[in-house]
């Protein structure tokens, strides 16, 4: 999002709201305290300037012993996509070259999908390493991805909103617009697309929304979305995220079953930041750490724990079930600016 942008959003939008949930102290936020959090979240190098960030290199070294995964988290600070070995949580190499980079998400093979939100733009890391090996247009600020059991890919648009999916991965997309301003898209067991939207018609309150075809049909959710965030495969359920399910310093999760045009919230997880962190940032990705945790790898087996960035704090590790505080967090970088999270073996 371009700075001239981020006002436009701000003021358009509402008072104090935009993409990023609450502050630190759970006070109310103002519009120019929202304002000042999205500013920061145009990475200070360059304030959005839709360029490849200047400074930065792609590098790797090989894992420390005792690595169970890699967590692939966005670097707003470098505009990288920083690789943290897990559990260890050490620092074990970066992928340069984007600008604004936002969500995440990974296939069944461990390849890396990043939504760059400056650029407009999907891309690719080569499972293992810290190669490029694709991009793709989106059209609009593109804020998260998700890739289908077929291995369709999706990407999200925050403004103007909408997604943009590439059968198969393939170099031609199509682009279904709306329903609103909407966070980022995720894909359930069945390959069935979900999003969460507001702010603008025919989505001008939070709704839970399904792609029927070519048209977003809004289901009914017998929950109410406070603030929206991303919709995001957990386990055999939707993962819905709302990034004031508890408080402005509180980012909840339910754990929805759809039937047709009903969704149901079977479980609320609220998540919060710890004694040192202010909030929790799943609005973009989060991290499945479970035993088959590429893609949509887990949709048999149960999601244990999660990944998540921690509000200015690095990232953090929560049980997906109990929520709370996290149970570990990793901070290789100190206090780097992360705004999504992966997870691959």
């Amino acid at each position: 999002m371009k700075l001239l942008s981020l006002k436009r959003h701000i003021v358009g939008i509402a008072a104090g709201a935009a993409l990023v949930a609450g502050c630190a102290n759970g006070t109310t936020p103002s519009v120019e305290g929202a304002l000042n959090k999205l500013v920061a979240m145009t990475n200070v190098q360059h304030q959005g300037i839709p360029v490849q960030h200047p400074l930065a290199h792609s590098w790797m070294r090989k894992p420390p012993k005792g690595i169970k995964g890699t967590l692939w988290a966005s670097n707003l600070e470098l505009a990288t996509v920083d690789l943290i070995s897990y559990p260890g949580g050490t620092l074990i190499g970066q992928v340069a070259g984007f600008s604004f980079p936002y969500g995440l998400c990974s296939d069944k093979s461990g390849n890396v999908y990043v939504a760059d939100f400056a650029l407009e733009k999907g891309f690719e890391i080569q499972t293992g390493t810290t190669t490029v090996i694709n991009s793709w247009p989106t059209g609009g600020e593109a804020i998260g991805c998700s890739v289908s059991n077929s291995g369709d890919l999706a990407f999200t648009n925050f403004y103007p909103g909408g997604v943009v999916v590439f059968p198969g991965g393939g170099p031609t997309g199509t682009t279904y617009p709306g329903p609103g301003y909407d966070w980022p898209a995720g894909y359930d067991k069945k390959g069935h697309l979900f999003v969460e939207c507001n702010y603008a018609s025919p989505c001008s309150s939070p709704h839970l929304a399904e792609l029927n075809g070519s048209t977003w049909n809004f289901l009914n959710f017998d929950q109410v979305i406070t603030f929206p965030g991303a919709a995001q495969l957990m386990g055999a359920v939707l993962g819905v995220a709302d990034q004031d399910a508890g408080s402005q310093s509180e980012t909840g999760i339910y754990y929805t079953q759809v039937n047709g045009s009903n969704a149901h919230d079977v479980k609320t997880v609220v998540f919060t930041g710890g004694a040192s962190c202010g909030y929790t940032d799943f609005f973009s990705s989060w991290g499945s750490l479970s035993k088959k945790p590429n893609g949509l790898q887990s949709v048999k087996g149960v999601v244990k724990d999660i990944a998540a960035p921690l509000g200015g704090c690095g990232i953090g590790v929560w049980n997906a079930k109990k929520g709370g505080a996290p149970i570990a967090s990793f901070d290789p970088l100190s206090s780097a600016i992360y705004e999504g999270a992966t997870f691959t073996k």
